[in-house]
């Protein structure tokens, strides 16, 4: 029989962003208490203040959720990625430790080099990440590992919402026009991921002492040029709005790899896996039941 561990308390670091805003309220709608400092409250690039508040609040999960994650500003400012994603990541790992309470650490697809043409399971290699946020995020999972065995390192990918904060689906939604249509890059993979689900995936893994590295992805795999496309199609927009162009042709200055779908496959064998199929997600995200 698998054992539960249901948490009392949470320490949530990064609880204003995308996924944290969903998560947080389905936390607390599962009766765990969560507190969750915004950045300018805590730091999580200053140990000591994260080891008070955890000594002070007595939480008995502790979320990171915190990132640079802008890949452009990653790119522009690789010194302030590493302190927030690798350094802060250390820190939460050592607040942690000293407290004796599990870690969840949120990864990225973007750790993995894409080479690859099927979907990363977790064993595979990651290889080196093309740009500083990848290698950022990569760093940050080895000091975790290194710092303290309690752990959940659980890699995302693709993160679309449920309202409020602007993702990429409202973006598409808001900016497609056939007459100037936007420009999607059809040749970059991945597994697309509504946080909603993702939270619930959350929510069933953290209940266990299954500790270790998962990939929690929407299933299948897509581009962004699709991803696009299908938002458009399923909210009965014309999909003339979005134009397929190459990485190439985007000309973006940073590097990303082609290829980071994700496999959830140590979630399928522990027999957790509750993510929908990306598609099936997006539908649900806009209103509609697959």
């Amino acid at each position: 029989m698998r054992q539960t561990n249901k948490p009392g308390r949470a320490l949530m670091l990064g609880a204003g962003g995308l996924l944290g805003g969903v998560l947080a309220p389905a936390l607390r709608g599962a009766g765990v208490l969560v507190d969750g400092p915004g950045s300018d409250e805590l730091d999580i690039r200053d140990l000591d203040p994260l080891r008070r508040r955890v000594s002070d609040g007595k939480p008995d999960l502790l979320l990171n959720l915190a990132a640079e994650s802008s890949v452009d500003q990653a790119e522009q400012d690789p010194q302030r990625a590493f302190e927030v994603n690798a350094i802060g990541a250390h820190n939460a790992a050592l607040a942690a430790a000293e407290a004796g309470i599990p870690l969840v650490h949120v990864s990225t697809d973007y750790v993995f080099d894409g080479a690859r043409r099927s979907p990363y399971q977790e064993f595979h290699p990651t290889g080196v990440p093309p740009n500083h946020y990848g290698r950022s995020k990569m760093q940050a999972e080895l000091l975790v590992r290194h710092c303290w065995p309690r752990h959940f390192i659980v890699r995302v990918a693709a993160l679309f919402g449920e309202g409020g904060r602007r993702d990429f689906v409202d973006w598409v939604l808001a900016e497609a026009d056939p007459a100037r249509p936007l420009t999607i890059v059809a040749d970059r993979f991945v597994s697309p991921t509504w946080i909603v689900d993702l939270a619930g995936q959350l929510l069933a893994l953290i209940q266990t002492s299954l500790f270790g590295t998962y990939h929690a992805t929407g299933h299948g795999v897509t581009s962004w040029f699709e991803l696009a496309r299908s938002t458009l199609e399923l909210s009965g927009k014309d999909p003339a709005g979005v134009v397929a162009v190459t990485d190439q042709e985007l000309g973006s200055p940073v590097r990303r790899a082609p290829y980071t779908a994700l496999d959830n496959h140590l979630l399928r064998l522990r027999g957790l896996d509750t993510m929908l199929h990306w598609r099936d997600a997006l539908a649900r995200r806009l209103g509609h039941e697959p």
